[in-house]
């Protein structure tokens, strides 16, 4: 009778936590209260930090511009004097003339003769040719700043992006944490249930088999935020820890621009920019190519010293000058100038189609980030609704045990429900958020997000 007597109260007590309160927020975004993660702690904004100033596509982008910067002061020096230094000596029949050039053409009586002296060659009109060039060297070196911004832009976007990935992760595991609490606290209590012979063994099994598909998911979460980890340290571009402790992402729905605007702010975006200077550029180039047919004219100027070493020839030594103008027309240059037309214009018409190409995959691209804001801010109601449907129904199933009317099945399968219900919230959230930075990047190359400091 005592045993009979203790048996019951122990079922009581076991059936009575069955049928708890069971939370009713349809919110997942409770803090557990499990142990922190162990690992350094990353911001967001540090992680953007450390990959502008780390990352090797923005490294890339910036000799680009350095040497965009030497390209246009290569061109730049067209506009100045060439001046050079000579010195020559020449012995037996051959003389050197005033350009610093051999000649030899008639016999002359064998002397050895010393020459040295400056050369400078100046242009001094072309057409257009100098100008057009330097444009075009200028433009260039614009479009490789926009491609550093386009750069940038991205580096902050993919940090962004797998932050908020690796949140969503983070979430995921406290979810099967949570889930398997839950289960291993209703296995327990089933099992003593079946050990006072009050449950059947079916009832303890089916129980055990939830348990081992919460403990599977679980395991399976955390290697996905072991990798999730590795992805900031690739999209930050260092080689860094395994294991972060990352603050939260303020996950709250703010109302959507008109997705005409948000295409017109498109037109901004960095990396078409980028492609419009370059298409300019090219139209500079072109022009400057198609000048090289008419002259060219230029000043040239030279000075130096003039010393035979022999005494019997009665000829003047010492400082010499001279000066003149050259005026230069290409007649036949092997085709090269109408090879360079062709180079340059196909340059332009390839900048205009993938300016073309570009700003139709920013339309497309803002597009579908818009409707995949919309489309989550609807999933997010959704999920919400279905948590705490989950949720009461999982209480329903649980005070339905306990007083017998209802199955072990019941309870499994609204524990199953309820994992499910905040795993789809959980992720509306976070890919609302991503969506959310992709609109803001693909609308003008900006991504911002606010930080909520306090760490979960």
């Amino acid at each position: 009778m005592h045993n009979s007597i203790t048996g019951g109260l122990i079922a009581f007590t076991i059936l009575a936590s069955l049928g708890g309160p069971a939370p009713t927020s349809a919110q997942p975004l409770e803090r557990s209260s499990e142990t922190p993660p162990r690992g350094s702690f990353l911001g967001l904004q540090n992680a953007v930090e450390l990959a502008l100033q780390n990352h090797p596509t923005v490294q890339e982008g910036n000799a680009n511009l350095k040497a965009s910067e030497a390209r246009t002061q290569q061109t730049r020096s067209l506009y100045y004097p060439q001046v050079y230094a000579n010195a020559n000596t020449t012995a037996g029949a051959a003389r050197s003339t005033p350009g610093f050039l051999i000649g030899g053409a008639l016999l002359q009586q064998n002397q050895s003769i010393f020459t040295a002296g400056v050369l400078a060659n100046q242009r001094i009109y072309d057409f257009g040719v100098t100008s057009n060039l330097v444009e075009s060297s200028q433009l260039a070196e614009r479009a490789q700043g926009q491609d550093v911004n386009a750069r940038r832009a991205l580096v902050i976007l993919n940090v962004q992006r797998t932050y908020l990935n690796s949140l969503k992760r983070r979430k995921l595991v406290q979810i099967a944490e949570e889930t398997v609490r839950e289960r291993g606290l209703i296995a327990g209590q089933i099992e003593a249930l079946y050990r006072q012979q009050l449950k059947s063994k079916l009832d303890w099994n089916l129980v055990r088999v939830e348990l081992v598909n919460a403990e599977s998911f679980l395991v399976r979460s955390r290697n996905d935020l072991k990798s999730s980890y590795a992805d900031i340290n690739r999209a930050m571009g260092v080689v860094g820890q395994d294991e972060y402790v990352l603050e939260d992402i303020a996950i709250d729905v703010k109302p959507t621009r008109p997705l005409d605007s948000l295409i017109s702010d498109s037109l901004s975006h960095p990396e078409l920019q980028r492609l419009k200077e370059q298409t300019a550029s090219a139209e500079s180039k072109l022009r400057a190519m198609k000048q090289q047919y008419l002259p060219t004219i230029a000043g040239i100027a030279s000075g130096g010293t003039f010393e035979p070493f022999d005494a019997r020839q009665n000829q003047q030594t010492g400082g010499w000058w001279s000066a003149g103008a050259l005026v230069s027309m290409p007649l036949f240059t092997g085709f090269l100038i109408e090879n360079q037309i062709h180079e340059a214009r196909a340059q332009k018409n390839a900048s205009d189609a993938a300016t073309m190409n570009v700003e139709q995959a920013l339309t497309q691209q803002v597009t579908n980030s818009y409707l995949d804001t919309v489309t989550f801010v609807q999933q997010i109601k959704l999920a919400e609704e279905q948590v705490k449907t989950a949720n009461e129904s999982l209480q329903l199933a649980k005070q339905r045990y306990k007083l017998g009317l209802g199955t072990v099945v019941e309870v499994t399968q609204s524990e199953v429900a309820v994992t499910a219900a905040q795993t789809r919230l959980a992720e509306a959230q976070y890919d609302y958020k991503i969506a959310e930075v992709t609109l803001a990047y693909s609308a003008g190359g900006r991504s911002e997000l606010e930080i909520d400091s306090t760490l979960r």
